[in-house]
Parts: C-alpha cells; structure tokens; sequence
C-alpha cells in the first residue's frame, strides 16, 4: 500500500506540473484548430501553421517536466537552447522530409518548419523562463 501512494504522489506532482497555463493554451489551440478541421471550418491563417508552431513546445515541455521529476530532481533546470533546436530540427526532418516521402497524403512545407523552429526559440525564451512553471 505505501509503495502505490509514493507512485500516485509522484504521478499526480508530474500531471500538476505539466498542465501549466501555457500547455494548456497549447492544448486548447490545438483542440481549436483541429475542430475546425473536423466541422470542415478550419481557421485560415491559424490551421496552417499554429499546430506546428506548438508542437515542440508541448513535447519539450512535457520532457522537461518529467526530467526535472525523474532524471535530474531539480526544479529549477532548463534546456539549453541546443537541445530545442535539435528537438526542431529532427522534427523537421521527420515531418517534411521523411513521411512526405512515404505518405501520399503529407506534404513538405519550409513553413513548417520555420513554425518548428519559432515554437522551440518560444519555449526556450518564453515558456520555459516564466514563473508560471514555478
């Protein structure tokens, strides 16, 4: 019994931790955007770029916390931005180059990955730096 509770406080601090203000808008931007998408209504300048914009953030975000949790035990520790930007550019890679590739039904865009890159300079210079985290 005492060792399901250590993992249930541990397991509830990391979801508090990931569900700031930020991820949530992440979330709701693309609950947004894609039930545009979904209803056949999609929102012209946000449907093309704003998933992509927060798709880093939201899986650096979630690696971040789970690193400060798990791996480094210390609250105040950050990426550095070499490792967002690596995070976007094997994204990058992924999305626009590999599965257009493969997939008939993607397409490689340079936007994307511009949005790839300015979700990870975000995260680093905004997201990552706020006291909202704390």
């Amino acid at each position: 019994m005492r060792i399901l509770w250590y993992y249930d406080r541990y397991l509830a601090g990391a979801l508090g931790a990931v569900f700031d203000r930020l991820f949530t808008i992440y979330c709701g931007c693309w609950l947004m955007i894609h039930t545009g998408r979904w209803s056949h209504r999609p929102v012209p300048f946000l449907n093309n770029w704003l998933t992509d914009f927060v798709f880093v953030p939201v899986i650096a975000h979630v690696a971040l916390v789970l690193t400060r949790q798990y791996i480094v035990r210390n609250a105040t520790y950050r990426y550095p931005l070499s490792y967002l930007l690596f995070a976007a550019l094997y994204v990058s890679f992924i999305y626009e180059w590999v599965f257009p590739y493969y997939h008939f039904h993607t397409v490689g865009d340079p936007f994307d990955v511009i949005a790839y890159f300015s979700g990870s300079i975000f995260y680093f210079f905004v997201h990552q730096r706020s006291r909202i985290l704390r």
